[in-house]
């Protein structure tokens, strides 16, 4: 062999050593060193209530037998959350402190601490607590923007009372619109395992810092989790400690997708989406812009809009008494409107709620738009806003835009009635029989209990 060829072959061993070099490089030797200088921050949380006792305790028939029993009893359930600062700041889940009246942190060391709320926020799924403690070791945030699908990430929590349980695995998608548009559409997905117990807990990039908030699971799935991205958390929590509440933007109009044969019937240049104002509420700040029900919002100052959840979220994370610039397409001719972005009357769409994960609806509260539109006499009923057509809602005949007044013969005026009525139905392994108003008609519908 002459020495021209004994160099490419010097070459090609040195490239194929790197390449593979690299490769085994792409995956981590180890997550110690990662646990180890973040575990103490991760942190269990424990909460009590008051529930109602079973409701067998109340049947008549059982009365005369557990007359002396408590009408009400004390319950208890396990979180995680992680420390955001020295002085005892603490980030976890909304449905893990939502309805405590008591509230204790441990840390890693097994100190105990009584925990205040300082605020919570049911649609973003967020809550910020507070221990009286200093000198805490506390989290490095990082920049959820810059993850990529494939990227490896870690899990650090308590899932089902098991302290300090570490999982890994990737990001395995961005921007999933799950569980009633908590969020706004914005999860992260992995396949790091997450249980029941972790929710609440962190969800790390390779360089320690937390760029998502486990919060959810798919029921009967495999490592199927979500987080919600650091820098929409960062935002919400931000307001829970400056006012203990979030103020969002508002527009007050009804929204939809844009799909292929909604742009060829408007007439929208080839390959060009948006959203179509379904709506426009009365003395709404839309109403007073100009715009109309068929105006189709196709960028949010200068950022093009491809799906509802894309306005949605803009306009809930604008101040409210921002003007913006909106760009529609109303006619044929693309139109500029400036918008001054109201204040959110109330957090409508719910979060985590049972009616999403069970049945595959979505339900929020009534506006006074709503029921001026919708000719909804009375101040309750719930509009469904959203439904999964492979869901048992659909399948006994419940339809978008539907407002269901009635469930078991009890008034729906919050979607926790809804819940609280279904969690009543399971106990007594009974189907749930619903008032649906559709169009001013009014129908039974029977959905069974899961």
């Amino acid at each position: 062999m002459n020495l021209g060829k004994l160099k490419k072959a010097a070459i090609l061993v040195a490239l194929s050593v790197i390449i593979t070099f690299q490769f085994v490089n792409a995956h981590p030797t180890s997550f110690a060193p990662l646990v180890k200088s973040e575990k103490n921050k991760v942190v269990h949380i424990s909460i009590s209530s008051i529930v109602d006792a079973p409701a067998i305790t109340r049947d008549p028939f059982f009365e005369h037998f557990f007359k002396n029993m408590p009408r009400q009893q004390r319950q208890s359930a396990l979180g995680s959350g992680f420390l955001i600062s020295d002085d005892g700041y603490i980030v976890t889940n909304h449905h893990v402190i939502a309805k405590a009246d008591k509230i204790e942190v441990i840390l890693h060391d097994g100190q105990t601490y009584k925990a205040e709320v300082v605020g919570k926020d049911k649609m973003s799924e967020l809550a910020l607590i507070k221990i009286d403690a200093e000198d805490l070791p506390f989290i490095k945030w990082g920049d959820s923007d810059t993850i990529e699908v494939g990227d490896w990430v870690v899990a650090i929590g308590n899932p089902l009372g098991f302290d300090n349980t570490v999982t890994a695995g990737i990001i395995s998608g961005r921007g999933r619109n799950v569980f009633a548009n908590t969020a706004y559409g914005q999860f992260l997905q992995t396949d790091a395992a997450i249980n029941f117990g972790n929710s609440g807990g962190p969800l790390f990039n390779m360089d320690s810092e937390v760029i998502g908030i486990n919060t959810a699971i798919v029921a009967g799935g495999q490592n199927i989790g979500f987080a919600i991205p650091s820098n929409l958390a960062r935002k919400i929590i931000h307001q829970l400690k400056t006012n203990g509440k979030v103020e969002r933007g508002w527009f007050g109009v009804g929204i939809q997708d844009v799909d292929n044969e909604l742009a060829d019937s408007f007439g929208l240049p080839k390959g060009m989406r948006g959203v179509v104002l379904t709506s426009i509420g009365k003395d709404s700040p839309a109403e007073k812009a100009g715009l109309e029900q068929g105006d189709v919002v196709v960028e949010f100052n200068g950022e093009k809009l491809l799906r509802a959840n894309d306005l949605q979220q803009q306009v809930a994370e604008t101040i409210p008494g921002t003007e913006v610039t909106i760009k529609i397409f109303r006619e044929g001719k693309f139109l500029e409107k400036v918008v001054t972005v109201g204040r959110r009357p109330s957090d409508q769409i719910t979060s985590l709620d049972i009616s999403q994960n069970k049945y595959g609806i979505r339900l929020v509260e009534l506006t006074p738009e709503d029921r001026a539109n919708l000719n909804i006499k009375g101040d309750y009923g719930l509009l469904v806003h959203a439904i999964d057509q492979t869901g048992t809602a659909y399948e006994k005949g419940i339809r978008r835009g539907d407002v269901i007044m009635e469930a078991n013969n009890q008034r729906l005026e919050k979607v926790d009635d809804f819940d609280d009525i279904i969690r009543e139905a399971e106990k007594r392994s009974r189907p749930i029989y619903l008032l649906v108003n559709r169009d001013g008609r009014e129908m039974f519908i029977a959905i069974p209990v899961k």
